[in-house]
């Protein structure tokens, strides 16, 4: 069903109805109706909520990982303390 989904929704530029994934499919459209329910479709993160909207789903998503320099911060940091400390006197 996802095949032919994709296949219409390139054809017709919208997306196809029960009826139309029915006939291509060769299935009953109440069947083709109950698949779709249950079956969701994918997200795109980088797609915009909507049509001329900037947003994103990934603008919004909390990242709970580590930042990529946040080790190289750590690092310069601990370097600057030392260099700080072995100026002073024992």
């Amino acid at each position: 069903i996802s095949k032919a989904y994709s296949q219409l929704e390139q054809e017709y530029e919208r997306d196809p109805n029960t009826k139309e994934l029915a006939n291509l499919l060769d299935m009953d459209s109440q069947d083709v109706a109950d698949t779709l329910k249950i079956a969701g479709r994918h997200v795109s993160v980088d797609a915009p909520f909507a049509q001329g909207d900037d947003n994103r789903l990934l603008d919004v998503l909390q990242n709970d990982g580590h930042l990529p320099d946040h080790g190289l911060n750590r690092d310069s940091l601990t370097l600057e303390v030392e260099r700080s400390l072995s100026v002073l006197a024992p």
